[in-house]
């Protein structure tokens, strides 16, 4: 496995425990205060917090394995697989965008608009790397 797919990897637990973290903390704050929680600056730092960590301590762990690899430049097809996965994912941003404005537009809810376009930024990454580690098992270039 190559350190550009051990990085996919790395990110894409890192987004997974961040998001899944953000999104439980907003629901149970929603659930109590018995409406959409208001945006969290606090929260949203922690949640990058969490990303950064698990990103520096897994690449550093990762590139231990293989110094050589981890300094590599990308080739052709890493670069292929990168741009066919960050194109599709932008598909899922661009949904969970669209489905926050439609809520939006009818209910008015704009702390749920923030949330929708942050937790799609998060399923926008996850697909991305997602995606990468498929082409890269299935050998798509």
């Amino acid at each position: 496995m190559t350190f550009i797919e051990k990085s996919a990897w790395i990110m894409f637990f890192a987004l997974g425990v961040s998001g899944a973290f953000y999104s439980w903390t907003v629901y149970t704050v929603s659930l109590e205060l018995g409406e959409t929680a208001p945006p969290n600056v606090g929260l949203i730092a922690l949640s990058t917090i969490i990303i950064v960590a698990f990103a520096i301590l897994g690449h550093a762990f990762a590139a231990l394995g293989n110094p050589a690899d981890a300094d590599a430049p990308e080739d052709e097809r890493d670069k292929q697989i990168a741009w066919r996965s960050g194109n599709i994912s932008g598909y899922v941003l661009g949904i969970a965008a669209m489905f926050g404005l439609w809520h939006y537009a009818f209910l008015g809810d704009g702390h749920l608009l923030f949330h929708t376009v942050v937790i799609g930024l998060v399923l926008s990454q996850l697909a991305e790397y997602g995606l990468s580690l498929w082409f890269y098992r299935r050998g798509f270039a």
